[in-house]
């Protein structure tokens, strides 16, 4: 089949897929000639999107949090290898400030209650202490389940439990390019989760090179 020059191997290979089921090789319509104007049809009128699995893509998300991840894995045609818990020491992990609060103005005044050690500070400072006495109590717990004779792995196993959901975690994630259309449509509505509406239009802008034909905003 002659490759159009402007297409990406996902998307020749989609476009390949969908021809190989009516050998439609030689292209006879001039409207889906281009490999854009064929996709566009079956996909988006025709809503043929099988052949859009053929392509795969494997992205690695750093600083998300343990609640993004939470929300994602409930995704299922996505494949996932997540940070383990039990292996990495969470003594130092970062705090991922949830964006409805990382976007507010810190505040002063008498009449409010001071959030931590009689201190008034926003509510960002207030997470990142929270956050930093929960990673010392989860110090405290590995290295006292160590000297009862446990093993790291069950130390750190048991200690995580105090540990925030928005600890920092990082997670490789492999899908189709149908599933990721489907995941990122979804996932970037208006009433989806704030962090995961942030970090769904990062991985389109990551896939926009892929297959822009499929990941652009315009075709959502």
């Amino acid at each position: 089949m002659r490759r159009d020059p402007e297409a990406t191997d996902a998307e020749h290979l989609a476009e390949f897929a969908g021809r190989a089921c009516y050998q439609s090789f030689h292209k006879p319509n001039p409207a889906t000639r281009k490999n854009a104007d064929y996709l566009q049809r079956t996909l988006f009128e025709q809503h043929h999107w099988s052949i859009a699995e053929h392509a795969t893509a494997t992205l690695y998300f750093t600083g998300v949090s343990r609640a993004f991840t939470h929300e994602l894995i409930r995704h299922r045609h996505l494949s996932y290898s997540q940070l383990s818990q039990r292996y990495v020491d969470e003594a130092e992990a970062s705090p991922v400030i949830p964006p409805a609060v990382s976007g507010l103005e810190p505040y002063i005044g008498d009449d409010k209650e001071p959030f931590t050690d009689g201190l008034y500070c926003s509510l960002t400072e207030a997470m990142q202490d929270w956050a930093r006495e929960a990673r010392r109590s989860y110090k405290i717990l590995v290295e006292r389940l160590l000297e009862e004779g446990f093993p790291r792995k069950q130390a750190r196993e048991a200690a995580r439990a105090v540990l925030p959901n928005m600890t920092e975690t990082r997670i490789v994630v492999t899908g189709n390019l149908r599933a990721w259309h489907d995941v990122i449509q979804r996932r970037t509505a208006p009433d989806a989760d704030a962090e995961m509406q942030h970090v769904m239009e990062l991985a389109r802008e990551a896939l926009q090179p892929v297959a822009p034909v499929i990941f652009t905003k315009e075709q959502q």
